[in-house]
């Protein structure tokens, strides 16, 4: 079941953009503005691709009521905050993508565990992606320990992987997750097929534990906690909500 797509962010580019024809903006403030508007195509591009990817396998009708997809959740609650951009559910346990679709060479040094990717201005270090996804399992591991809903009605395996284009090339050997979006399945079932008895036990025990419609309440729940990001937020990220101020 496909509960949440990628949020649409036309509305966001559409004013943004608007920002760059206004007289009171200084130049240096619009070149801010545009790289902004870049950030946000590229990410909203890039969780497309990866939800196609994923939805082309799971929405169909014998998974209807094998799993929950939520693409592109931003979750506040109490004192926690964070991002997912897609999110799958089982009864078995749950499972963090984290897409990101570089458009080149993607290297990965097994020595310092640390990632680049090739720009025209020759390779550029970027911040580990494996981290990032972890990051989201524990804040999800976080607001499942302070909501008694999550707490009662989800498993508690999590698992994160990274998705990246399909196009990308590999310099090095990369870490088993990270996974082309094409390919994720095949090697999604190959680490299932290879999980340990302990871990064996504890998925099976998950599976039966939790029911269909207890991860869908489950989910229903992370969907109402979801705050999109809105064109005012950009305005205060980029220090210019006194636009929309009266005075």
């Amino acid at each position: 079941m496909i509960l949440k797509n990628v949020d649409d962010k036309s509305e966001i580019i559409k004013n943004l953009e608007k920002l760059l024809k206004n007289p009171k903006i200084y130049s240096s403030k619009k070149k801010q503005i545009k790289y902004e508007i870049y950030k946000i195509k590229k990410g909203w591009q890039n969780e497309k691709e990866a939800a196609y990817y994923i939805n082309t396998y799971y929405d169909t009708p014998e998974k209807e009521k094998k799993v929950i997809v939520l693409h592109d959740l931003r979750i506040k609650y109490q004192d926690i905050s964070f991002q997912i951009d897609h999110l799958l559910i089982f009864r078995s346990g749950i499972v963090i993508f984290e897409s990101k679709y570089f458009s080149s060479y993607l290297h990965y040094d097994k020595v310092n565990k640390s990632f680049s990717i090739k720009t025209t201005k020759g390779m550029m270090g970027i911040q580990n992606p494996l981290k990032q996804a972890e990051r989201q399992a524990l804040n999800l591991k976080k607001l499942i320990h302070k909501s008694n809903i999550l707490k009662i009605n989800l498993p508690d395996r999590i698992d994160s992987y990274v998705l990246v284009s399909p196009k990308v090339y590999f310099r090095g050997k990369m870490p088993d997750r990270i996974l082309r979006a094409d390919q994720f399945m095949d090697k999604f079932a190959e680490e299932n097929d290879n999980i340990s008895i302990l871990e064996g036990i504890k998925v099976i025990k998950n599976y039966l534990t939790h029911s269909f419609d207890d991860i869908k309440k489950a989910s229903q729940f992370l969907l109402e906690l979801h705050q999109p990001l809105t064109y005012d937020d950009y305005l205060k990220m980029l220090k210019l909500d006194w636009i929309t101020k009266k005075f």
